[in-house]
């Protein structure tokens, strides 16, 4: 190859990585910590042990829930009544009613599946990683 055609494969090239940046950037979903902090009002007096975030909508749970999953794109979506759980690698979100529109609650997948145990381990959602857990149906009891 002369010189000319080197710096053309070197320019596409350069502007092919440029544009899949670019794309990767634009299509990636928004952290789900991130979008429920920018998008809902910060609720301290209601923080959970264990770091329970907690923040307030005026939606419903429903509205809330379908909000955050549309931008944050979750593993795996349930609903126990009004009360809405969205999952994720690293987190797990607990929506549910309060004062006429909704508390979102924050929490480490590890620790927000122990809070919420009673609702969320029917699903075959465990305290153990979310990665790993088995997706089909039925409760973990811990080998008990």
């Amino acid at each position: 190859m002369n010189r000319t055609r080197w710096i053309i494969a070197s320019l596409v090239a350069v502007v092919s990585v440029v544009v899949a940046v670019v794309v990767v950037v634009l299509t990636r979903d928004e952290d789900p910590r991130e979008f429920v902090a920018e998008k809902y009002r910060r609720a301290q007096q209601l923080d959970q042990a264990n770091n329970g975030l907690a923040y307030l909508a005026t939606a419903a749970p429903a509205a809330v829930a379908a909000t955050i999953a549309e931008a944050t794109d979750p593993r795996g979506r349930r609903n126990t009544g009004d009360n809405h759980y969205l999952r994720f690698d690293n987190d797990l979100i607990a929506v549910s009613p309060h004062a006429g529109g909704s508390l979102v609650l924050v929490d480490s997948y590890a620790n927000g599946t122990r809070r919420h145990h009673a609702h969320t381990s029917g699903y075959g959602w465990t305290s153990g990683s979310a990665a790993g857990d088995y997706r089909g149906g039925g409760s973990d009891n811990g080998g008990k």
